[in-house]
């Protein structure tokens, strides 16, 4: 499962990593899932009120969870010939690591990280044309301010890394910058880490064989616009680093002093500044 804030690089790699000889094509962004760790924390949280009376205890309740998240697992592996590796994605449910470790322990996790000035830059983009449409979605409600911006990106990682430890080796993090300079090198330690199998530098390239998605077609993203907004042409673009530091043309140097002090351990921790 790959993860990651949003704006970090996810849908890229994700679709890089899909390249693999042993995995499924690259899929949409696993919705279903995060819908079912959504019952599975209200159902938690509030369970005495809830389901105490249905299911009699907490480890019933999360057996029934437990079963629905290999069912899904399964649906799709089956759609795609049952891979040696399933490769999914999804930002959203990065929070959720280390809950789904506990109720999948076949899981592994990858999780992406990447220049937050872009991140921030690449969201305050989004923003933007969301505004300019005059859609109200929680992100434009939500994100204002750079501290906005900043916990925003933050709220990604805080409680998975809080709770690391109890994913262990099956976590990976990998910066999206080493991703898109070294490819090969990224993927080699990947590809030890997954089991998934890459050959040569393949997983540059866009192959739109190697998808079975409509989640990189332009064409069908604008028609929903929300979705259009969230569009980057590096989707279906051979792997670069041409988005590093992008953030230079995008934010003022008031909004990086912002971020870079908001977020001084982050950046010193990734060694971004």
């Amino acid at each position: 499962m790959v993860g990651g804030s949003m704006r970090s690089g996810t849908t890229v790699i994700h679709r890089a990593l899909c390249q693999a000889k042993n995995s499924n094509p690259f899929i949409s962004e696993s919705w279903y899932l995060l819908e079912l760790m959504g019952i599975h924390e209200r159902g938690v949280t509030r369970f005495d009120m809830r389901a105490k009376d249905q299911f009699g205890e907490v480890e019933a309740f999360e057996d029934f969870i437990r079963r629905d998240i290999q069912a899904y697992f399964a649906a799709i592996a089956n759609k795609y010939g049952n891979p040696e590796v399933l490769i999914l994605k999804h930002p959203e449910l990065t929070k959720n690591f280390a809950t789904l470790k506990r109720l999948a322990p076949q899981m592994k996790f990858l999780v992406v990280v990447r220049d937050p000035r872009d991140v921030v830059a690449s969201m305050k983009n989004v923003i933007k044309r969301h505004r300019d449409q005059n859609l109200l979605t929680p992100f434009t409600r939500s994100l204002q301010t750079m501290n906005d911006y900043c916990a925003h990106y933050i709220g990604y990682y805080g409680k998975l890394f809080a709770e690391r430890e109890s994913i262990g080796e099956d976590l990976m993090i990998v910066r999206y910058e080493d991703v898109v300079t070294d490819p090969v090198d990224a993927f080699s330690k990947i590809g030890a880490f997954s089991g998934a199998v890459y050959e040569g530098d393949a997983m540059k390239s866009y192959d739109p064989d190697e998808t079975e998605s409509k989640y990189l077609v332009r064409d069908e993203r604008v028609k929903d616009k929300i979705s259009e907004a969230f569009w980057s042409e590096m989707y279906t673009k051979e792997l670069s680093a041409d988005s590093v530091r992008a953030y230079k043309d995008i934010l003022t140097l008031p909004e990086v002093n912002d971020i870079e002090s908001t977020l001084a351990q982050v950046g010193k921790t990734w060694g971004y500044w």
